[in-house]
């Protein structure tokens, strides 16, 4: 066997830890930029949620990295969905993947009620109290 012939048999390595990515990490990276763009989320916001950069975002949806599992579990939490769903274990529910327009924006607004300092989400969350009181007593 040739050195090209060797080449083309190794798997792809990840620079970062060296691990090969495997089918099975290019299946996980489809589907979480799959669940990531049905939440309406961008890559951006969804990187500022889980404090990574951009370019590891970049790899971990392509399939070039794998996600650590501390990682992998704070993105399901965020995408609303299983760490199992998200590893392809168990199927995404289908109603989980199914929002409307309106659902979309107020997924997003709720993703940034997330990034509020604690006293204004405590605020938001009596208001939002108040007003289902309200709503109820009519």
């Amino acid at each position: 066997m040739n050195l090209m012939q060797a080449q083309l048999k190794e798997p792809e390595v990840a620079e970062e830890n060296r691990q090969p990515t495997t089918k099975r990490t290019k299946d996980i990276a489809l589907r979480l930029s799959r669940l990531r763009q049905q939440r309406a989320i961008n890559q951006r916001d969804f990187c500022q949620q889980l404090d990574i950069s951009q370019p590891m975002m970049s790899h971990y949806e392509r399939g070039e990295r794998r996600i650590p599992s501390d990682l992998l579990v704070e993105m399901a939490k965020i995408l609303c969905v299983s760490a199992d769903e998200l590893l392809g274990l168990k199927a995404v529910k289908k109603n989980a993947l199914e929002m409307d327009d309106e659902t979309k924006k107020l997924w997003k607004k709720f993703q940034q009620f997330n990034k509020l300092p604690e006293h204004d989400q405590r605020a938001v969350t009596r208001l939002i109290n108040s007003l289902s009181r309200t709503k109820k007593a009519s």
